[in-house]
Order: C-alpha cells, then sequence, then structure tokens
C-alpha cells in the first residue's frame, strides 16, 4: 500500500467534515493506491510492476523473504530485449513472480481462487514440455479476445513459433497489471495450460463475477464459448 502523506490526509478530513464526504475522491484515491499507488506514476515499467508486487506484500512472503524495495527490485531481472519492442499481437508487457505460488499470488492480488476449496496443489501442467520458470520473469501477451468462442484444448494445442496458451499463474499475473482484460458480464480468459489435478478435462479460467475477480479450475476444454477466450503469451 502507498503512503498518504499530511496534505492529503488533511484533504479527506475536509471532505468528510465540511464537504458531503468522502465516496467519490475517496474511493478514487484508493483506486489509484491499490492499483499501484506510485508506481503507476513511475516510466520505467520494470520499476512500476515491481513496486506494484512490492505494495501487495509478495517481497514480504516467506519464499521471497525481501528486506526492502530496493532487495526485492534486485531480484527482478531486467526487460529480455526480445520482447522490449512493441508487438501488434501481443501489446502487453507483464511481469511474474512465481515464487509465492499461485494460492499466495491469488490472495496478495485479492483474486479468489482458495475461497472455491481449491489448493497450491490441486492445479497441474497439461503438460511439461513449457515448464514455468521458478524466478521471475517477463511476458508479452495479449487479452484473449482473438481466441473468444474457441476450444480451449484448440487454443492449446497451437504452437505458433514461441507463443503459447496461458497458464493459471500467467493469467493471475496478467490481470495484475491489465486489470482491463477480463470484462464482467463480457469477457473471460481461459488458461488451457493449467489444468485440473483431479479432472484433466477441466481447465483454468479467469474472470469478474459480481465485482469479484475469479479463478476456476472447472472449465470444459472441449467445449466453446463466445463469451471466453483463451490468453496468448510468449514469454522470456
Amino acid at each position: 500500500m502507498g503512503h498518504i502523506n499530511t496534505k492529503q490526509l488533511r484533504h479527506f478530513l475536509e471532505l468528510d467534515e465540511n464537504g458531503p464526504g468522502l465516496h467519490d475522491e475517496f474511493q478514487s484515491f484508493i483506486r489509484q493506491i491499490t492499483s499501484g499507488g506510485v508506481a503507476g506514476k513511475m516510466t520505467d515499467p520494470r520499476v512500476a510492476m515491481a513496486k506494484r508486487f512490492w505494495d501487495r506484500g509478495f517481497g514480504r512472503d516467506p519464499r521471497v523473504g525481501a528486506k526492502n524495495f530496493k532487495a526485492y527490485l534486485a531480484g527482478i531481472p531486467k526487460i529480455p530485449e526480445g520482447l522490449v519492442a512493441e508487438d501488434s499481437e501481443l501489446p502487453l508487457l507483464s511481469l511474474c513472480d512465481p515464487r509465492p505460488g499461485l494460492l499466495r499470488s491469488c490472495k496478495m492480488l485479492g483474486i479468489q481462487f482458495q475461497e472455491f476449496g481449491y489448493a497450491e496443489d490441486s492445479v497441474k501442467p497439461f503438460d511439461y514440455r513449457f515448464p514455468l520458470p521458478t524466478e521471475p520473469f517477463w511476458f508479452r501477451h495479449d487479452d484473449g479476445r482473438k481466441n473468444r468462442g474457441r476450444r480451449p484444448d484448440h487454443c492449446r494445442g497451437e504452437l505458433v513459433g514461441d507463443v503459447l496458451a496461458g497458464t493459471a499463474l500467467e493469467g493471475v499475473f496478467a490481470y495484475a497489471h491489465h486489470p482491463t482484460i477480463v470484462v464482467e458480464n463480457e469477457h473471460v480468459i481461459d488458461l488451457p495450460r493449467t489444468v485440473n489435478r483431479a479432472r484433466r478435462v477441466r481447465c483454468a479460467y479467469l474472470g469478474v463475477w459480481r465485482g469479484q475477480v475469479e479463478i476456476h479450475l472447472s472449465g470444459s476444454s472441449d467445449s466453446a464459448d463466445p463469451g471466453y477466450g483463451a490468453l496468448r503469451l510468449r514469454r522470456k
């Protein structure tokens, strides 16, 4: 969470005592803080995205153990040259820190997952040809809309160069930096490279329901839905 300075706090107190209350301006300020706070104003995407995670508690997770933001940032790699250039097919750039694991990452980012009875070992890779890195990494991706209305298993089976369908963890971190990739009652992203350990035909998907971001492991890999589309990405 970003710091609120004395001037900002005084402004909110004056609104509460003398004006219509805190609602609109306070909500706007909270949205700014919780979407990255200071990070949102930084021009270096590496620093900005790392700061977003630091503010959410990633650096203080036991599996990371960074004493301060400087130490946390030191563990974040530079953006690979192959991902710096703009890409019209994969226009979005995201940082993934897989060290806390899916369950803890969802908790820190406010995404419901454990609430549906899932555990860390509920997920399983569809196959092991393209293992997720265990240390922070970068990836370029789209919002899944080009695959809307297509079967997740068909999207998963397509390999165009080094472009892959997304995993649950990559979907979570793509959302963390670009929350508009999912829209309630309009668009959900399939993440077919992650499947339900108990039922392999079921894959992961992420969306918004009743105003809450959720990730589930109950998607039908062999069934298409017009409001769903598989995330595509290229990682380095």
